[in-house]
């Protein structure tokens, strides 16, 4: 291999991300296969990626394949891993946990963190070899002290469930704020979690609203909806109804099922926003669809008080049944005191009497 062939490799580069040049793929990928005429292996990467993502040529899975073997076998790390991740997929090859296994292991080998991390994998699920977490904390121990956030983030998981280690929020935390740093939002938002908790560390509110933002400002949508959730409800410091308003309502409209509940909640009371019941029966209806047992309740409360909706024993008791047919303890007591009363129902003291004791039963759970 000559100087030259890293000089068109790099000139590719150039073409493929725009840099310095006008984006090309086409002009990229002339450039990579006059590296790769000279056994570049990093230039056979490329045009293997490129077969991948259609990018440049038309795509070509077998033909992506030939390409990162090539540079794999010549030793190329990062080939490597890809390799191995095709045969996961069955991606252009047919899927093999054994073959998948021999190339993440030879790019781990390499101290390749992605190939540690994916072997780690592998043996975290029993893909191929026995399960064995030991052995996959082990290779993600390797990629995370390397900075693979995506590492860190999964063994601060790891220790902050108790899968495979014994929970350890002092290691958790540890994990997730290094892989937070840089800028990963599933960590942000696990960090973040743990600050509005109180798991692990001295709650703090303004910490958790801190975190949140980072992940949600990544269009995290547990983020959006769980920093919403803190706007509306948290201590002082943080509290904001009107932005956990808008913040809920991103979240409900990319169809996050908790966050149509508190949005119409919000709806209902006016809080931080317009009362509008018309709007707060959308919401929970949207969620009660889904089978979300609180969305059914405040239906069944709806229908049952004539409140936003004309008032309708028959459909309010449908939706109540169906919260309380999942445990949900307001709902079986209202059901109960319906029967007890006579309210909307026959008066059945057997049937009062078999849904409060429901209700017991699930609140003493």
């Amino acid at each position: 291999m000559t100087g030259m062939a890293q000089s068109h490799y790099r000139l590719g580069m150039n073409y493929f991300h725009g840099k310095g040049v006008e984006k090309s793929f086409a002009e990229a990928l002339k450039w990579f296969r006059l590296s790769a005429q000279e056994k570049y292996p990093r230039a056979l990467y490329m045009i293997g990626r490129m077969y991948d993502d259609g990018k440049g040529v038309t795509s070509n899975p077998a033909e992506a394949v030939k390409y990162y073997r090539e540079a794999a076998e010549m030793g190329y790390p990062r080939a490597q891993n890809m390799l191995g991740q095709l045969y996961v997929k069955g991606h252009g090859v047919p899927a093999s946990y054994e073959d998948a296994l021999k190339w993440f292991r030879l790019a781990a080998e390499q101290n390749f963190s992605d190939g540690q991390y994916n072997l780690g994998l592998m043996y975290a699920k029993g893909h191929g070899v026995p399960k064995d977490f030991l052995e996959a904390r082990r290779w993600w121990g390797m990629a995370a002290e390397q900075g693979n956030p995506k590492v860190q983030f999964t063994l601060g998981h790891m220790y902050l469930v108790g899968k495979g280690v014994k929970k350890n929020y002092s290691k958790a935390k540890q994990w997730l704020r290094q892989a937070a740093d840089q800028g990963l939002p599933t960590a942000q938002f696990h960090l973040g979690m743990m600050y509005a908790k109180g798991t692990g560390v001295l709650q703090s509110h303004t910490e958790a609203r801190k975190w949140l933002q980072k992940a949600a400002e990544h269009n995290y949508l547990d983020a959006i909806y769980n920093l919403g959730k803190l706007l509306k409800s948290g201590s002082n410091e943080v509290r904001d109804p009107t932005s956990a308003a808008v913040l809920l309502q991103q979240a409900a409209t990319r169809g996050h099922e908790r966050a149509k509940v508190a949005l119409a909640h919000l709806y209902a009371k006016g809080t931080g926003i317009e009362q509008d019941l018309n709007l707060a029966y959308h919401w929970w209806f949207e969620a009660a669809k889904e089978g979300n047992a609180d969305a059914q309740y405040n239906l069944g409360v709806m229908y049952l008080n004539g409140k936003g909706v004309k008032r309708d024993f028959i459909e309010g008791k449908k939706w109540l049944t169906r919260a309380a047919d999942q445990g949900h303890t307001k709902a079986q007591y209202c059901l109960g005191m319906m029967y007890s009363t006579g309210k909307g129902v026959p008066q059945d003291m057997d049937e009062a009497f078999r849904w409060k004791e429901a209700a017991e039963f699930w609140e003493s759970l």
